[in-house]
């Protein structure tokens, strides 16, 4: 999913969308397309975030980095649940955007671990988190780009 997205659409492409859907709401592939390329955008802030805190952060550290985190997982968990409510009429594209869903719902699932580690300042945790995080993700990586 996050291979491929970042550069779709152009000039007059859709933003992402900001508000939750009821489950089942017909969307355009175009609608899929943006909020999908912002899901990936969200992943990708968030792991920088991480990365930011690499090798082994202080207890302090993730604490500090705790808000930031929740802000880019709040963005992931949106769009998460967007996707999640989202059909398509194109049946092809609606099986990429199940699996898309499922595997980015257990993304936000491991951010969630994350950010629970940062706000109690817990490197242990945090690092056992970070390695669900980044199976989850690799997870999601390995899916077809949307097309």
């Amino acid at each position: 999913m996050a291979a491929g997205v970042a550069g779709c659409g152009g000039g007059g492409s859709l933003q992402a969308g900001t508000t939750t859907l009821t489950d089942g709401t017909q969307v355009s592939s175009q609608r899929y397309l943006a909020d999908t390329a912002a899901a990936a955008d969200a992943v990708a802030d968030f792991s920088a975030l991480l990365s930011s805190l690499a090798p082994v952060p202080k207890p302090a550290q993730l604490r500090a980095a705790a808000a930031e985190l929740v802000a880019a997982r709040d963005r992931a968990a949106l769009l998460a649940s967007r996707l999640g409510a989202q059909r398509l009429e194109d049946r092809r594209l609606e099986e990429q955007r199940a699996d898309a869903s499922a595997a980015l719902a257990a993304v936000v699932a491991a951010m969630d671990e994350l950010v629970t580690a940062a706000g109690h300042g817990d490197p242990k945790a945090a690092a056992a988190a970070s390695r669900q995080f980044s199976q989850a993700v690799g997870e999601l990586r390995s899916l077809p780009a949307p097309s």
